[in-house]
């Protein structure tokens, strides 16, 4: 007996004692974030999958996204898009479509560039931002885009590429490595068609509260273990992750000076159908690029760097008669980004951010003589 109760003691103070090492390790090198202590689940994700989209909102509901550094309230309308409840008959309505940067994440709805655009709005144009946070790439443009065009009604569709991520969530290649337990759409170069990866996962649920989920909100062991093994498989296929991460000697480079040509064939395929199926329509279309955070920074450190990506996609726009801006600018003082109009704990637009973003947008369509 005496031997069972000096087995658990030894167990338990080991338990104490890689504790007490956790917390110092996440603490001083900032390796992971520290517990929240309660028995929800803390990164429970406001999307849900998708049948067709992959992932999306529920409709009609409310979710508050708490985070290190920022707390924000989202309302979902009555279509699952993180905006005001809209009607499907409607005129002077501009389709607004990208990913989480443009959906607001962790921003307020009423906060976002979108809704500040529409205040502003001399035309009465209502801006109906129908974007997705949920690693949502050009793929799902396209899906969207051809799916809303039979639900609600709109006559202008603004796009935002996000080129940081638009190209990591269109390769297959980084899905089965990065996601390989999500549902999502691809398209396939090869046999030209839209297949769906890992549908086993259509129905699978997050919500559920569960033990390792509960080790996550109260323990640095958890935490600093997870970190551990995101190194080391990180160092196992260390190549091919810098590959897809386009990392070169772990420096970042941005996608807007190189970027890989297989999922740019990808882009341009699906952007040509998005274009397509709106001229059926008679529906304007307008492209932006918007840098991450790390574009930025990349095109403040090295003042040489070539912004190779908005040149080529501005010549293939004119060739097929769609109108182009990219928004990553070095040189305009008045209407930039900088690192510090995004969140210190996530890579995208605070609510400076979004005020910014909303005055280059409007000087940007003025620009296009399009109406406001």
């Amino acid at each position: 007996m005496k031997i069972i109760k000096f087995f658990f003691l030894f167990i338990f103070l080991n338990l104490i004692i890689f504790e007490i090492f956790s917390l110092s390790m996440c603490t001083f090198l900032d390796l992971c974030s520290k517990p929240n202590y309660s028995l929800k689940k803390w990164d429970i994700k406001h999307w849900v999958n998708h049948e067709i989209y992959g992932v999306w909102h529920k409709e009609q509901s409310v979710f508050v996204h708490q985070s290190d550094c920022f707390s924000a309230k989202y309302f979902f309308n009555n279509f699952g898009a993180k905006d005001k409840v809209r009607d499907v008959d409607g005129k002077n309505r501009t389709l607004i479509i990208g990913d989480s940067y443009v959906e607001g994440y962790g921003v307020d709805n009423e906060r976002m560039f979108s809704y500040l655009i529409e205040n502003e709005s001399k035309n009465e144009i209502e801006y109906l931002n129908f974007s997705s946070s949920g690693y949502f790439g050009s793929t799902q443009y396209f899906i969207l885009i051809k799916d809303l065009l039979e639900k609600i009604n709109f006559d202008r569709v603004i796009l935002f590429l996000n080129p940081s991520s638009d190209f990591k969530d269109d390769s297959i290649e980084y899905g089965k490595m990065f996601h390989s337990k999500k549902y999502r759409p691809y398209f396939d170069l090869n046999t030209n068609q839209i297949f769906y990866y890992n549908e086993d996962y259509q129905t699978s649920k997050e919500d559920n509260l569960k033990f390792k989920d509960i080790l996550d909100n109260y323990t640095y062991s958890y935490k600093f273990l997870r970190y551990l093994k995101n190194q080391l498989f990180s160092s196992i296929k260390n190549k091919k992750i810098n590959q897809l991460n386009n990392r070169n000697d772990k420096k970042y480079i941005s996608y807007y000076e190189k970027y890989p040509e297989d999922t740019f064939l990808i882009l341009k395929n699906n952007l040509f159908n998005i274009n397509q199926i709106l001229l059926e329509k008679n529906i304007k279309f307008i492209v932006f690029t918007i840098p991450s955070k790390k574009d930025i920074e990349y095109f403040n450190v090295y003042e040489k760097a070539q912004n190779n990506l908005d040149l080529v996609l501005k010549n293939y726009f004119n060739e097929i008669g769609i109108k182009f801006s990219g928004i990553l600018d070095t040189k305009n003082k008045q209407y930039k980004l900088d690192t510090q109009n995004y969140f210190d704990c996530t890579d995208h637009f605070n609510e400076i951010g979004h005020q910014i973003l909303k005055d280059i947008v409007i000087n940007k369509l003025n620009i296009m003589n399009e109406k406001i």
